[in-house]
C-alpha cells in the first residue's frame, strides 16, 4: 500500500525566483530518484506539495519538510495509506499548470480524495483550484 501527506505552506520571502528554480529542479530528480512520486507547486508565494511513496520515506521526508526554512505555516491537509498513485511521477513547477496531462493527475487525485477522505476534500479542492489554477 502507498502512502500520501500532502500540504501548503508560505514560501520564505527571502527566496528569489533563482532559489525557487533551483530548488523545483533539485526536488524534482531528487524525488524521483527516491521513487517519491506526487507535485510541488509554487505559485502566488505558496507551496503545495503532494508526495506519495512507502510510508517511511514520506515521512521522513515531510520530516525534513518541516525543519525547512525555505517555508513556513505548513498546513497538513493529508497523511494517510491511498490505493493506486493518482502520479506518474514527481513534478514541480513554479508555474500554472496548463499541461492536459498534469491537470488529469490532479483531477485523479482529487477524485481519490472525494471519495476516500470526504471530509479533507473540500478544502483540498478549494486550495487546488485556487493554488493551482485547477478547473
Amino acid at each position: 500500500m502507498r502512502y500520501a501527506i500532502s500540504y501548503v505552506s508560505t514560501v520564505n520571502p527571502t527566496l528569489s525566483n533563482s532559489d525557487i528554480s533551483k530548488l523545483m529542479d533539485y526536488v524534482n530528480t531528487h524525488n524521483n530518484a527516491k521513487g517519491i512520486i506526487g507535485i510541488l507547486i509554487y505559485s502566488d508565494g505558496n507551496f503545495f506539495q503532494v508526495l506519495e511513496g512507502t510510508k517511511s520515506v514520506i515521512q521522513e521526508m515531510f520530516e525534513k519538510i518541516k525543519k525547512d526554512t525555505r517555508h513556513h505555516n505548513i498546513i497538513k491537509m493529508l497523511d494517510q495509506e491511498i490505493e493506486g498513485p493518482p502520479f506518474s511521477k514527481f513534478h514541480s513547477s513554479y508555474t500554472v499548470l496548463s499541461d492536459h496531462h498534469n491537470q488529469c493527475e490532479i483531477r485523479r487525485f482529487l477524485k481519490n480524495e472525494a471519495r476516500n477522505k470526504p471530509a479533507h476534500f473540500r478544502s483540498t479542492s478549494y486550495l487546488a483550484k485556487k493554488i493551482l489554477k485547477v478547473t
